[in-house]
């Protein structure tokens, strides 16, 4: 029987369009549907548990438009609807648009506390940028860093406070050769991040930093993908 998934939801179209283009030799293709009366654009991560994890955006509808397009211009992001393949400097990732989606598509998973990453805390953003890195040089795959606003439970529920809000910056990632994967890999901070990418050398013992650009010769980017609210799938 096919599980009904977990969606996240992310903070903007930007950050959608980061995640399924940005840094990949193919962007992925992403899926539009109506989703409990709202258009969401959708792409489906790698799986927890048996359950789809579905990062999303949702009241935008393509119209008549058929790929999502992403572009660093002058150090700024661009992500935005386009019916055609015209710009050669941008990225594309094609919308199937879904008419009858699965009905346990529309029904997203309740998260027990089973149902959740296990959460591994690293000393500074040198450690998580190694982590990350390496992984991504010798499987040659892209490993986004998720965003998000942490308190002291990691509960929706409870009104966050930009005055004392941390945010949390990590990825799900498995240590051993898993199918599955069960770890989350993070960082503390003390304010949220305006950028879009975190700048790493493993040739210099400069500390990592965050970027707007990815031009910089000798560096490996890692993308950041901002949530809307805390992670659903994270309890630290």
């Amino acid at each position: 029987m096919l599980k009904s998934p977990i969606y996240i939801k992310l903070k903007s179209l930007k950050d959608f369009a980061r995640l399924v283009c940005s840094l990949e030799r193919i962007p992925a293709p992403i899926y539009e549907y109506k989703s409990h009366g709202t258009d969401i654009l959708a792409v489906p991560s790698d799986p927890l548990n048996g359950r789809s994890i579905i990062y999303y955006v949702d009241n935008l509808s393509s119209d008549e438009s058929q790929y999502l397009l992403y572009k660093i211009n002058n150090n700024l992001e661009e992500a935005y609807l386009v019916e055609a393949v015209k710009d050669t400097s941008a990225l594309y990732s094609p919308v199937i648009k879904v008419s009858s989606p699965p009905q346990s598509f529309l029904r997203p998973s309740k998260i027990s506390t089973t149902t959740r990453y296990t959460g591994v805390g690293l000393v500074d953003l040198r450690s998580l940028s190694k982590l990350v890195a390496f992984r991504t040089i010798y499987e040659e795959s892209t490993i986004p860093l998720f965003l998000f606003p942490k308190n002291s439970v990691n509960d929706s529920s409870v009104e966050l406070s930009e005055d004392n809000t941390k945010y949390i910056l990590g990825t799900p990632m498995s240590m051993l050769d898993s199918a599955e994967t069960n770890y989350f890999y993070y960082v503390t901070l003390d304010k949220t991040i305006d950028k879009s990418f975190l700048k790493f050398s493993i040739h210099k013992s400069n500390d990592p930093s965050f970027s707007n650009h990815i031009d910089e010769h000798g560096f490996i980017y890692l993308k950041i993908i901002q949530l809307d609210g805390v992670h659903p799938l994270v309890k630290v």
